[in-house]
């Protein structure tokens, strides 16, 4: 079993680490008691999301205390001795060596295995039962084996304004097309959606992040290598790919000296038969006119931007150390309200950042009220240790982040709910048709049940409808949806369109 925190990469990673132990001959579970073994793949962004990907290590232990647990991502490759102190754990492994984790994982688990044979309990008999793979169903004896950390990462002594030069950082990951022999259950999104990591690292360095330290320098794989990737995934029967990485915006600056994620959206666009094509965060910078022509002209690229935006006032972002100001928000929002196919814009916000005045947030509230978007996803500012933040002067106090969060969140909910009212007869007609949903897994609907199965439209909207289980299997079918009313889950932040199935539009999967 694979767990993932935070972003799409992380997302991307734990797919492939889920490949690589297949290849090994592990069988994938989704029930925590029946699992052997488990990788909590961290995210360490914040010391928030630090501790829970260190709570999970925790809970896991106390649900399961017989299964090895094994800890990498970016809270492995930051700091990897203060995830050896966690109880339950067996071994670390740093972002470094993600491409060689399941080989690690395999050779550690066997030299486990064999130790925990070699243990007696007393009467004679071994207390470890291994199976084919060399794992150990009952850990017992080998509980007590401290942690170890697998493969080469050993913890930063200094952060500094530069990636570590003991390190080495090998390119994204290419193999994404081996996902479709790993097989997974009903709930699986893989044969649907898949999240395609084109780039990987990061140069930013922004006051508040400690990601390039855990993902090291922005490098990319070439066009023809993404394209070709896509070109196999759609001949499989992927649906829908995003495009995803630490940060996209920098794609083909190592190879190619200047940013080259346009002219890659054009040639996947272009030179393949994907059907859907999304693109996740981009700065307000990176959104060019380039790529906005595109979207206008290319129906299979989804009217759909996640803006890494982190704040609005000029202020606040020249002291995250971002590449921009309000002026170029403002340029960037303006331009995507102009644009015919209306696209759905979410976008990430941090309030509570140091230095950030009462002043300042009320006038950010004002400038967000007159700005086009649908939904905010917003973070109050939680401190990431030795990080540059940390040591920014006019600290606000964590009540007050909030409390300025909650006012965020009821604004994002506001308009979100405005933004399905519209779609009303924007994009639904008098009919009440939503086109294009993606059906991709099945969930626990209004009445209870997990006879519904959801989805999402070219414009992202979420949409669910009853389907039992029992019935011919729905996924990975692009449908329309009758939609008669929207779900309001306030505390999720998430609305939900609530319709039934246009028989005429899908041909079902046998």
């Amino acid at each position: 079993m694979v767990k993932t925190l935070g972003c799409k990469a992380n997302y991307a990673d734990g797919q492939l680490l889920e490949v690589g132990l297949a290849e090994k001959g592990f069988s994938s579970t989704r029930d925590l008691n029946d699992a052997d073994l488990v990788i909590v793949n961290s995210c360490t962004v914040t010391d928030e999301a630090d501790k829970q990907s260190k709570k999970m290590v925790r809970d896991i232990h106390r649900k399961n205390p017989r299964a090895k647990i094994i800890y990498t991502g970016c809270g492995a490759e930051v700091d990897p001795e203060s995830a050896l102190l966690l109880k339950g754990l067996s071994a670390v492994i740093g972002n470094q060596d993600k491409t060689r984790a399941a080989e690690l994982i395999s050779e550690f688990l066997l030299t486990q295995s064999f130790s925990a044979a070699e243990v007696d309990s007393g009467d004679g008999s071994a207390t470890a039962e291994v199976n084919s793979v060399g794992r150990s169903v009952d850990s017992a004896a080998s509980m007590s084996v401290p942690a170890q950390i697998l493969g080469g990462v050993s913890n930063y002594a200094e952060l500094i304004s530069r990636h570590p030069l003991d390190r080495e950082w090998t390119l994204p990951e290419t193999r994404l097309d081996d996902i479709l022999k790993l097989e997974r259950g009903a709930s699986s999104t893989f044969r649907t959606r898949a999240f395609l990591k084109i780039q990987e690292g990061c140069d930013a360095f922004c006051t508040y992040c400690i990601i390039p330290y855990g993902r090291g320098p922005a490098r990319s794989l070439s066009i023809e290598n993404v394209v070709g990737k896509i070109q196999e995934l759609a001949a499989h029967g992927i649906q829908e790919v995003v495009l995803t990485g630490t940060n996209i915006g920098d794609y083909g600056l190592d190879w190619a000296g200047k940013l080259m994620i346009d002219d890659l959206m054009e040639a996947i666009l272009v030179q393949t038969s994907l059907p859907r094509l999304r693109v996740s965060s981009l700065d307000p910078t990176e959104i060019s006119e380039r790529m906005i022509q595109l979207m206008e002209t290319h129906e299979s690229f989804c009217p759909h931007f996640h803006v890494s935006l982190q704040n609005v006032s000029s202020k606040v972002l020249k002291l995250m150390k971002r590449k921009y100001s309000f002026a170029e928000v403002e340029t960037c929002l303006t331009r995507l309200s102009q644009m015919k196919r209306k696209p759905f814009v979410g976008m990430d916000y941090i309030t509570g950042f140091p230095g950030e005045s009462a002043v300042d947030f009320d006038e950010s509230v004002s400038r967000l009220a007159g700005l086009y978007w649908q939904r905010l996803h917003v973070f109050p500012y939680s401190e990431r240790a030795s990080t540059p933040a940390t040591r920014l002067p006019n600290v606000v106090a964590p009540s007050v982040r909030k409390e300025r969060a909650r006012v965020l969140q009821a604004m994002s909910m506001e308009r979100l709910t405005e933004w399905y009212s519209l779609s009303r007869q924007q994009f639904t007609g008098e009919s009440g048709i939503v086109h294009g949903v993606l059906l991709e897994n099945y969930v626990k609907g209004p009445d209870g049940t997990r006879d519904w199965v959801s989805g999402y439209s070219p414009t992202y909207q979420r949409v669910i409808l009853p389907f039992s289980k029992t019935e011919t299997q729905p996924l990975n079918q692009v449908v329309d949806v009758q939609v008669s009313n929207w779900l309001v889950d306030r505390a999720g932040g998430e609305v939900t369109w609530l319709g039934k199935l246009q028989p005429s539009s899908v041909e079902v999967l046998q």
